[in-house]
């Protein structure tokens, strides 16, 4: 495995979350263990247009970056730092829970450390 296959598996896993919370708002939503309410369906929406936003970034960058990849591999650790921290966070109070927050979590940190070990000079 390299850094560019890291960054394409990242890709899609992003890209199925977006898509799904941008059209499968209610079901994504409910899988978290929420009430879904028009505003919250709102949010989802804006929050797959992020994911999907971030799954192009992560497609592209292997290309545009060419020999400043793993600087940018680093930064994408750092965030999926950030992003398994708050995903945990919310599992262990209880603010989410089922299978949408068990998988993502587990995704997350796996990319986490896989960006950061790839990434090292």
């Amino acid at each position: 495995m390299n850094l560019n296959t890291i960054f394409k598996a990242q890709a899609v896993i992003l890209l199925i979350n977006g898509l799904g919370s941008l059209f499968l708002g209610s079901f994504w939503l409910q899988q978290a263990g929420w009430e879904i309410t028009p505003d919250l369906l709102t949010f989802g929406q804006f929050v797959g247009v992020v994911f999907i936003v971030q799954g192009i970034w992560s497609w592209r960058f292997p290309d545009i970056a060419s020999e400043n990849i793993k600087s940018i591999g680093m930064l994408f650790a750092l965030g999926g730092l950030f992003f398994t921290a708050i995903i945990l966070f919310h599992i262990v109070t209880g603010a989410v829970a089922g299978a949408t927050a068990y998988v993502n979590v587990v995704l997350t940190a796996l990319f986490t450390i896989a960006f950061y070990f790839y990434s090292r000079d």
